[in-house]
């Protein structure tokens, strides 16, 4: 739940060209290179992300988290993980 007068910015990072096929489909750089461009708009920030590009990406979490944290240095940032009720 939000508290009154909080901001929140939703940024959408195309970090691979479609989730159907054989294979790691994530790109690497490109989730980088998306990081990176969070950390210049969004520096001194609270960043919350999901497991992006581990999915139906089929990337490995152990490189993208490595990717992330090498990224982010010095940042505030979190994994955001859904876990459904019941």
């Amino acid at each position: 739940m939000a508290r009154p007068g909080a901001r929140f910015v939703v940024v959408n990072a195309y970090t691979q060209f479609h989730y159907r096929g054989e294979g790691v489909l994530a790109d690497y750089e490109a989730i980088r290179s998306a990081f990176g461009r969070v950390k210049r708009e969004f520096a001194a920030r609270r960043i919350g992300y999901p497991k992006i590009g581990a999915g139906l990406a089929k990337g490995d979490w152990g490189v993208i988290s490595r990717i992330i944290d090498e990224v982010l240095a010095g940042e505030e940032h979190t994994l955001v993980e859904f876990v459904p009720a019941g």
